[in-house]
C-alpha cells in the first residue's frame, strides 16, 4: 500500500511539474529593431535552457531537447550575436576541397550588444518563470557608441 501511495505522490509530482512554454523578442532600447543573431540563455543553478534569435528578433526556450523550461528563478544572458563578414587576407591558398587557389578570408566578428550581455554575473537580466507569463521580451543596448 505505501509503495503505490510513494509512486502515486511521485507521478503526480512528475506530472505537475512540466516545462513551460517560453519564448519572446530580442530588441534594441534605442530603435526597436530586432537582434537578428544569437542565443538566449536562461541560468538556474546547473540548470540551462537556450533559445536561438531568428532573423526577426523572436526567440523559444528549449530545456535540452524538450520544448519551454521549468519553472523557478532565471539569470539570463545574450551568446554569439556577432556579425560574421568574410574578410580576405590578400594570399591566395589552395582549397582542399574544390583543388582550386582561391584567396584566403578569415572570419570577422563585430559585436551587435554591449558586453554586458554575454555573461549571466554582468547581464542584469533575471526571470521567473511561474507558468503565468509565456513571453519575455527583451531590450538590449548596442556596443558603446555604435548605432
Amino acid at each position: 500500500m505505501m509503495r503505490y501511495l510513494t509512486f502515486s505522490i511521485l507521478l503526480l509530482f512528475v506530472v505537475g511539474c512540466g516545462n513551460v512554454p517560453l519564448g519572446g523578442r530580442v530588441t534594441f532600447t534605442d530603435n526597436g529593431e530586432p537582434l537578428t543573431t544569437g542565443t538566449v540563455c536562461f541560468v538556474s543553478g546547473n540548470q540551462q535552457a537556450t533559445g536561438k534569435i531568428d532573423a526577426n528578433g523572436y526567440y523559444k526556450v528549449n530545456f535540452g531537447a524538450k520544448s519551454g523550461i521549468p519553472r523557478g528563478e532565471y539569470k539570463v544572458c545574450i551568446q554569439e550575436a556577432d556579425q560574421e563578414e568574410a574578410v580576405p587576407t590578400g594570399e591566395i591558398i589552395l582549397n582542399p576541397v574544390t583543388g582550386k587557389n582561391e584567396p584566403e578570408t578569415f572570419i570577422k566578428r563585430t559585436p551587435l550588444l554591449a558586453a554586458k550581455y554575454a555573461k549571466i554575473e554582468t547581464s542584469g537580466l533575471k526571470f521567473t518563470v511561474d507558468g503565468k507569463k509565456k513571453t519575455l521580451d527583451i531590450n538590449v543596448d548596442r556596443p558603446d557608441g555604435k548605432k
